[in-house]
């Protein structure tokens, strides 16, 4: 594991470097997306002028997603979104080659090579703004609240990955898939406010066949309300099947990769 961090730590420091040759570029990219961070919050809060609750989400509670949704976001913008934007040009360039003949794991370099600083404002924001509703009292917080919000957390993320590392997996097949990273990003337009807020059969949905709900309600909910067992072990179970399912994809499609030279 330290020989794959180092490498790791060495494609992100040469990332940075390459961000920073034009500092103001970079450090006012950093600060727009924290300004698109304070409309957006600015957007949650103007539904509370014309409501008291929100499909029963009360203004503190939905803030509290706010952060989560931001949290989860940046997360995926910082690690994942620049990688798989970059997989089509692998393909169809011959540089993916390059890469599954390094001795190293090609799904680990193809998945964390790259990184984008651009949502570390948004990223930070979004904790500030949760450590104040928690410092400030104005939502309800336990240890066992903690270990459940990091359990839901963790399968939160991992579910995001196993979208990448599906659409990862079907950019190789398909070699010609463009804007793949536009589709992830999609998927967190649904995410943006509680799955609570949609019919009861687009709910159910949500929650089974495509299980955003465990993206960013399940760990809001944890946080603020507290969760069952039952819900944070249905979406382990989930958590554990689209990964193996992704990761069995993503080495089918590999197989059947021919390489820039056919």
């Amino acid at each position: 594991m330290r020989r794959y961090a180092r490498i790791i730590l060495q494609f992100w420091k040469a990332t940075l470097i390459q961000q920073m040759e034009y500092r103001t570029s970079f450090f006012l990219g950093m600060l727009a997306n924290s300004i698109d961070f304070v409309f957006g919050l600015i957007q949650y809060a103007l539904f509370f002028a014309v409501a008291d609750k929100v499909a029963d989400w009360e203004m503190n509670q939905m803030l509290a997603f706010y952060g989560v949704f931001m949290s989860v976001f940046s997360l995926h913008f910082i690690f994942l979104y620049p990688n798989l934007d970059a997989i089509n040009q692998l393909v169809n360039t011959g540089q993916l080659d390059l890469v599954l003949t390094k001795p190293f794991s090609g799904q680990f370099l193809l998945s964390f090579r790259r990184i984008s600083f651009e949502e570390v404002g948004s990223f930070l924001a979004s904790q500030i703004l949760l450590w104040v509703l928690v410092i400030s009292g104005r939502i309800e917080f336990s240890g066992i609240n903690l270990i459940s919000f990091l359990l839901a957390m963790a399968c939160s993320m991992s579910l995001i990955y196993a979208g990448f590392l599906f659409l990862l997996g079907l950019g190789i097949w398909l070699e010609k898939l463009e804007n793949m990273a536009d589709l992830l990003w999609s998927m967190f337009g649904l995410c943006r406010y509680p799955a609570d807020i949609f019919p009861p059969w687009l709910k159910r949905f949500f929650w089974t066949i495509i299980p955003i709900a465990f993206v960013t309600t399940v760990p809001a909910r944890t946080l603020v309300y507290g969760e069952s067992p039952g819900v944070l072990c249905g979406g382990l179970l989930l958590t554990v099947i689209f990964l193996s399912c992704s990761t069995l994809f993503w080495r089918w499609s590999l197989a059947g990769y021919t390489s820039a030279g056919g």
